[in-house]
């Protein structure tokens, strides 16, 4: 009797775990499709408000990123592990901030159609 019951506990649970896949599966795939639908959305009509703000954020990146600069030099270099660390966020810092220009530039780019691109 207690294998039998352990057998259908057994075979409830495999059970519940397939529908539990199958449910995530068709999640993903609804997502998948969802994103290829709309693979660019179009810049609101705020878009000049949007790069504006995004004009204002870097600059504030900017600032951050040259006080940490000005910061690491007062690190000791007997703390090589600490002063490597911070050259490291620096760095990654300085990845998002080009990152921003990049996006920024294009989203100028894209509001005034009529100059030339570079």
């Amino acid at each position: 009797m207690k294998a039998l019951l352990c057998t259908a506990l057994l075979f409830s649970l495999l059970v519940a775990i397939a529908n539990a896949q199958n449910a995530e599966e068709q999640s993903r795939s609804r997502n998948s499709a969802q994103a290829e639908s709309h693979p660019h959305r179009p810049v609101p009509e705020s878009g000049a408000d949007d790069v504006e703000q995004l004009r204002a954020d870097l600059r504030r990146l900017q600032g951050l990123l040259n006080e940490m600069r000005t910061n690491l030099a007062f690190v000791q270099t007997s703390q090589t592990p600490l002063k490597h660390q911070f050259e490291l966020e620096m760095d990654a810092w300085q990845v998002i901030v080009e990152q921003m220009e990049r996006r920024l530039k294009r989203m100028e780019d894209h509001s005034t159609p009529g100059e030339s691109q570079r």
